[in-house]
């Protein structure tokens, strides 16, 4: 590795697995470097701190995750049902977690308070308001039960992430993904 921008994905590669290994506040910077083929001042020529790092990382992983979601929920077709809006959201969340899942356990299996900046705090509201947008829109054509699309979103997206917690390693096969699906979607829609 002789160019920076190598160093630098091979920082952000090895800061995935080991936050998610250890967690980002169990992470030490010597088995980070170890891991990354770097020595620690080298992560420091890159990022000025534990805390840039983290957030760069979860940064690149959240505006992927991010996609996923936006981009499922986005089309509004008059005529299109919300259940299939929200099928096609889930299935993405799905395919995110299936694909990448160091990715998704160091995002959605940890607590990040501590050190994230502004610009990954206003990533992560701008998520929540795609899916929180998609329940507003459910309830106003009477699809989805009425209360709070906030309340709402949280009990979906908790199951989601349930359901990927306890899959991990052993994979989710068709049969589980459609029995999640359609659980949490008669959870969310109008009785």
């Amino acid at each position: 590795m002789t160019q920076p921008r190598e160093v630098r994905e091979a920082i952000m590669s090895a800061a995935l697995v080991v936050f998610t290994e250890y967690t980002y506040g169990g992470t030490a910077m010597a088995p980070l470097a170890e891991r990354a083929g770097v020595a620690v001042g080298s992560i420091y020529r890159h990022f000025p701190s534990k805390e840039a790092l983290g957030n760069a990382v979860y940064r690149r992983w959240k505006t992927r995750l991010g996609a996923h979601v936006i981009d499922s929920v986005a089309a509004d077709v008059a005529d299109e049902p919300i259940r299939a809006r929200f099928g096609r959201m889930w299935r993405g969340m799905v395919a995110f977690a299936v694909e990448h899942p160091d990715a998704f356990a160091f995002l959605e299996l940890q607590q990040h308070q501590s050190y994230l900046d502004a610009e990954n705090a206003a990533l992560t509201e701008r998520i929540y308001a795609a899916a929180g947008e998609l329940i507003s829109a459910g309830q106003a054509r009477g699809e989805i039960r009425p209360g709070d699309p906030t309340v709402l979103m949280s009990l979906a997206y908790g199951a989601f992430i349930g359901m990927c917690a306890s899959m991990r390693g052993s994979g989710l096969d068709e049969e589980r993904l459609a029995l999640s699906e359609n659980a949490v979607w008669d959870l969310l829609r109008c009785p």
